[in-house]
C-alpha cells in the first residue's frame, strides 16, 4: 500500500512538473517571421546601367507587399545605399536628404517610379503571418536612368 502511496506521488510531481510542457503541445505559436526586417541584396550588376537586387515589401495582400518592395528598393538606392552584395551608394548623399526633397520623392513613387523598375522572372519567397505577408522578389532596376533623371530635375549636380 505504501509503494502504491509514493509510485503516485511520484506520478502526480513528474505531470505538474511537466503540465506547462504539455500546455505548448496545443497551442500553436504566431508565425514571426513576416514581421523581420530584411535588407534589400544586390544580386548582379548588367553592365548597362541596371542592377538586378532582391528585395522584401510587406503587405496585407500579394500585390500590396509587392508594390512595397519595389518603393523600398527605390527608397534604399535614393537614400541608404546597398550593403549587402555589389555595394551601391546612395544616389542622393546630402545630409537630411530624405527630408529635404520629400515632396518630389512622393511625386516620383506617385508616378513616375514604375518606368524605371521591373520584376525579373523569378519564385517569389513568401512569409506570412495572421496579419500580414512578405513577399522578396528579383527587380531590374535602371540605376543610371534614375540618376539621369534626378540630374535633370536639378537634385544632383552633375
Amino acid at each position: 500500500m505504501n509503494k502504491i502511496i509514493n509510485n503516485l506521488v511520484i506520478l502526480i510531481l513528474v505531470l505538474l512538473i511537466n503540465s506547462p510542457v504539455f500546455g505548448q503541445l496545443g497551442n500553436q505559436q504566431k508565425k514571426t517571421a513576416s514581421y523581420y526586417d530584411v535588407e534589400t541584396e544586390c544580386l548582379e550588376d548588367k553592365l548597362d546601367g541596371s542592377f538586378v537586387l532582391y528585395a522584401w515589401g510587406k503587405g496585407s495582400t500579394k500585390s500590396e507587399a509587392i508594390d512595397q518592395a519595389k518603393r523600398n528598393v527605390l527608397n534604399d538606392i535614393l537614400f541608404k545605399g546597398i550593403n549587402k552584395g555589389c555595394k551601391m551608394r546612395p544616389l542622393i548623399v546630402e545630409v537630411n536628404g530624405n527630408t529635404k526633397y520629400k515632396s518630389y520623392v512622393y511625386a516620383f513613387f506617385d508616378k513616375d517610379y514604375k518606368d524605371y523598375i521591373s520584376i525579373e522572372k523569378s519564385p517569389k519567397s513568401l512569409k506570412k503571418s495572421r496579419a500580414q505577408t512578405s513577399y522578396g522578389i528579383k527587380i531590374r532596376v535602371r540605376v543610371e536612368a534614375i540618376r539621369q533623371k534626378l540630374v535633370q530635375d536639378n537634385i544632383l549636380k552633375q
